[in-house]
């Protein structure tokens, strides 16, 4: 269970308000703790973010880099390396030899089963000062955010 923080006293200063700096700012506070839990397995950032999103179904090389938050070039280069250890495969279009679709392999979908729960229990933990509806409300709202400014 998540401890009882006293909230510090709300700064006036620029950052403070600005929901850029408190975006991110939230981004590290909330993805450290299971950064730091994913380090001590051995499996990194975009290992996780690529096993996630493969999770639901395959996905085009161009689509799975802006969803993981890799460039191509770095993207391509982690993808090799999966491949290399049986978590997934890139399969070639036949009608478009550029067009490259990554789908994970029964090895890649065990591992992310297993992450899958760790990060929802995380997920959890950190959030637990939110009620559900809280929870729902700020999903919905960077949903938005995010598909307006996409």
């Amino acid at each position: 269970m998540a401890r009882e923080r006293t909230l510090p006293a709300l700064e006036d200063g620029f950052v403070d308000r600005y929901l850029g700096f408190l975006l991110a700012k939230a981004s590290h506070v909330v993805s450290g703790g299971f950064h730091r839990q994913l380090k001590e397995m051995g499996v990194s950032i975009a290992t996780w973010r690529i096993l996630a999103v493969l999770q639901d179904g395959p996905r085009p090389v161009g689509e799975l880099a802006d969803r993981v938050l890799l460039n191509q070039p770095t993207l391509s280069k982690a993808l090799d390396r999966l491949e290399r250890d049986g978590l997934l495969k890139r399969d070639r279009e036949a009608a478009n030899r550029r067009s490259v679709t990554v789908s994970l392999l029964p090895r890649g979908r065990a591992m992310a089963a297993r992450l899958i729960p760790l990060a929802n229990t995380h997920e959890t933990e950190t959030f637990a000062s939110l009620s559900a509806a809280d929870r729902r409300a700020l999903v919905r709202m960077l949903q938005r955010t995010i598909a307006a400014n996409a």
